[in-house]
């Protein structure tokens, strides 16, 4: 009698639904690709809004020199002057000196390498202060971008026979930096004078 073995012919198959490792590197490299644009396009956007904060700064802080002008005739040494409140006045030109959203920085902080305000007047020592020049440094190419560039730094006497608008009487003493118009300044500088 011929015995059928009925046995069922079992075979240990592997899954095929898994990814190889090349499947999964091709994978993680496309991710971090995508990654990457979005990020940089991210941090462009964010440098961008912060050269519009610097635009909307300076022209607060314009305004208020204007205001302080009207009423006093003369532009003030220092900008922290705009945050006192004039006499019959009920508000100060500025409630705060506004700061740079990079770095933190007051736009009259004498350390600041990025911004700054430069009082002129008529006469080497004189503190009357008939004429400005504020500016900041963008970070990036936009329409704002003013091409003067400011005032060359090693000369004293500045064009129109202005001078640098200084109190050395304070205590410490108000100097101002002035900007160097030189081929080496960033060429991202906006300065805005009256």
């Amino acid at each position: 009698m011929l015995k059928i073995n009925h046995k069922k012919n079992i075979s240990m198959s592997k899954s095929t639904t898994g990814y190889t490792l090349i499947e999964i590197i091709v994978v993680i490299g496309i991710m971090a690709s995508l990654t990457a644009i979005i990020y940089s396009s991210f941090d462009g956007s964010k440098a961008n809004s912060r050269d519009q904060q610097r635009v909307a700064d300076i022209s607060a802080i314009q305004l208020a020199l204007e205001q302080s002008f009207n009423k006093n005739g003369v532009y003030p040494i220092d900008l922290e002057a705009l945050t006192i409140k004039p006499q019959n006045a009920t508000n100060p030109f500025i409630s705060s000196i506004p700061k740079d959203p990079s770095t933190g920085k007051k736009y009259s902080d004498p350390t600041s390498t990025n911004s700054g305000y430069f009082p002129m007047s008529k006469s080497s020592i004189s503190k009357d202060c008939i004429s400005y020049q504020l500016w900041t440094t963008f970070e990036r190419n936009n329409i704002y971008i003013d091409q003067k560039k400011g005032f060359n730094a090693t000369d004293y006497q500045l064009p129109n026979n202005l001078y640098e608008c200084t109190d050395t009487m304070a205590t410490p003493p108000i100097i101002h930096k002035k900007i160097n118009a030189s081929a080496t300044v960033s060429p991202l500088v906006y300065d805005v004078m009256p």
